[in-house]
């Protein structure tokens, strides 16, 4: 296998990664946005339990935080998950051998 075809299935396996990771993320954030709308416009309150109810407002703060975190967040997920580095082993100088 050449260089080129190399890089080019590696891009494609990249790419593939960052979409099912971006698709991942979209599924949480919309997962939790959904739970948040619910918590900030009290569906089903007859149903919560009375922890629940005494404890909306954190609640709704905590997830309102994630979500924040998450959506800033997603560019350097999808980064780190897609672009990995192979880190050195034990042993093996990543900058060559070191001569004092």
């Amino acid at each position: 296998m050449s260089k080129i075809q190399r890089r080019s299935k590696e891009r494609e396996s990249r790419n593939q990664i960052a979409q099912t990771v971006k698709q991942r993320l979209v599924l949480l954030i919309s997962f939790l946005l959904a739970i948040l709308l619910g918590m900030i416009f009290r569906v089903g309150e007859a149903l919560w339990p009375l922890w629940m109810v005494e404890y909306r407002l954190r609640i709704v703060a905590i997830l309102l935080l994630a979500v924040i975190f998450l959506i800033l967040l997603s560019p350097i997920i999808v980064e780190a998950n897609s672009n990995t580095r192979t880190l050195s082993g034990p042993g093996k100088n990543p900058k060559g051998p070191r001569l004092e």
